[in-house]
């Protein structure tokens, strides 16, 4: 019965146990308000219902004779309203101790088990003289002193207002329960003027416990809040605990495919590039487009396992895998790559486009230009507060009007496409000066671009230095 009484209390006071997983908020706010008033509410009905049938059975039984069923049946609702009043104090004083509890029912029901033997006996006319009317004063007395005692001490232990409050109402009940049990030969329980000023004291307490119609209902709101404040927050974490779950799985898939495409089909193309006559020009020509379909291979698993490299992580990589295929075709390359702070602002997925235009730009160098050299260029600019990335070669060259045209060449269109879905502007041009050749310049907004002077108009972009003259 009193196995529940850890949760019990000063309902206004006490943690509530709510399963996260199954309520929304607003619904935990009613059940939890609930639960919290529930149990001490129903210790106070529990506690008045007792008082109310005592005095109710005291002034039926008025001057009935001792012995009679009427004075038996006061005698037992007395009993047990003293177990009823004593719940309610520990509930009052959030007592979670259970022995308390069940020395209140064991006090409850043995005093019900003596006056039952007194009445079967029919010994409550001997009162004075009969051991048994003894013995249930001893008892109750003993219990009043032991649970009064132990309310006492708890209250003691923890202080706070309330609880002194609930302290004294209990040392006035147990005052009442004393004189009516030392005096139970000559006075009728439940008829002293105590009797009728109690329950006033009980309904007190359970206002001040509970908070209601004073400033401390403010307190209880606050407590509820939180409670839903700590329940965001734990939500909070779970998700985020899930999104790092997740983050890992897809990592560790990305991890694993560029695995399978490495040691798969990268090791397919070597061996088939291995098979081929180099004297032979058809398989030779054959050699070359694989040798450019294993490079491409290569780049995409290094942007599968450098997923949050800088730009220039990434194009140091791309540099890492073109230099043998350049070497091979007797091209040489200028690198000129500026570490900036300003550089880190680059997102991965713009840091991944730079590096498709980049790759699509050497591999037109290797295929189409007939170049001997080729410069790569990344920095940034401060003024215009733009990444330049700018590849030129000294090849054939390309017609601008030709370049303009969107519709002229898959690679060209592609790369257009990359610049615009990162927001950045990429150009194609024929090399300055009286040089041959190609020139790709990307410019790529990396900060908000205000007017230095305040006006909030956009900035015009600065100057491009030229590039060195190449070999």
């Amino acid at each position: 019965m009193f196995a529940t009484s850890r949760r019990s209390g000063a309902g206004a006071r006490w943690p509530v146990e709510h399963d996260e997983d199954k309520v929304d908020p607003q619904a935990m706010t009613l059940t939890a308000w609930c639960r919290k008033r529930s149990r001490f509410d129903l210790a106070l009905a529990l506690a008045l219902a007792a008082l109310a049938v005592n005095l109710g059975l005291s002034r039926y039984a008025g001057g009935a004779a001792a012995g009679t069923p009427s004075t038996f049946w006061l005698d037992i609702s007395y009993q047990w309203c003293v177990a009823a009043v004593v719940f309610f104090l520990l509930q009052s004083a959030s007592i979670e101790r259970e022995w308390l509890y069940w020395l209140c029912l064991s006090q409850a029901l043995v005093g019900t088990v003596v006056l039952g033997g007194m009445g079967l006996h029919g010994l409550r006319s001997l009162q004075g003289r009969i051991p048994l009317f003894q013995a249930w004063q001893i008892l109750n007395v003993g219990f009043f002193l032991l649970l009064a005692a132990g309310i006492c001490y708890f209250v003691a232990r923890r202080g706070g207002p309330h609880r002194w409050f609930v302290m004294g109402t209990t040392l006035l009940g147990l005052g009442i329960a004393l004189n009516d049990v030392l005096h139970a030969e000559t006075l009728q329980t439940g008829t002293a003027f105590g009797h009728y000023l109690y329950p006033a004291f009980l309904l007190l307490v359970w206002l001040v416990m509970t908070g209601r119609g004073t400033d401390s209902h403010s307190a209880i709101d606050a407590q509820q809040t939180g409670h839903l404040q700590a329940l965001s927050r734990l939500r909070a974490e779970q998700a985020s605990h899930s999104d790092l779950l997740s983050r890992r799985a897809i990592e560790s898939e990305r991890k694993r495919i560029a695995s399978d495409l490495h040691d798969g089909v990268g090791s397919q193309l070597v061996n088939l590039i291995a098979t081929l006559d180099p004297h032979s020009p058809q398989q030779q020509a054959m050699a070359i487009a694989l040798e450019q379909c294993l490079l491409d291979l290569k780049i995409m698993v290094d942007s599968i396992d450098g997923e949050h490299d800088s730009i220039i992580d990434a194009l140091a990589r791309l540099r890492y895998r073109v230099q043998p295929s350049l070497d091979r075709l007797g091209i040489h390359m200028a690198w000129s790559m500026q570490d900036t702070g300003e550089l880190a602002l680059v997102t991965p997925d713009q840091v991944l486009q730079l590096l498709r235009i980049s790759q699509e730009a050497l591999s037109n160098v290797m295929r189409h230009s007939r170049a001997s050299a080729v410069e790569v260029t990344c920095r940034y600019l401060p003024y215009s507060q733009c990444l330049l990335l700018e590849i030129c070669d000294n090849g054939r060259g390309i017609q601008a009007a030709m370049a303009d045209r969107r519709g002229t060449g898959k690679g060209l269109s592609g790369m257009r496409q990359r610049a615009e879905s990162i927001g950045a502007s990429i150009e194609f041009s024929r090399c300055q000066g009286d040089r041959m050749g190609t020139r790709i310049m990307l410019l790529l907004p990396v900060s908000a671009q205000t007017d230095p002077h305040g006006a909030g108009a956009p900035a015009t972009r600065g100057p491009v230095r030229p590039l060195s003259d190449m070999a």
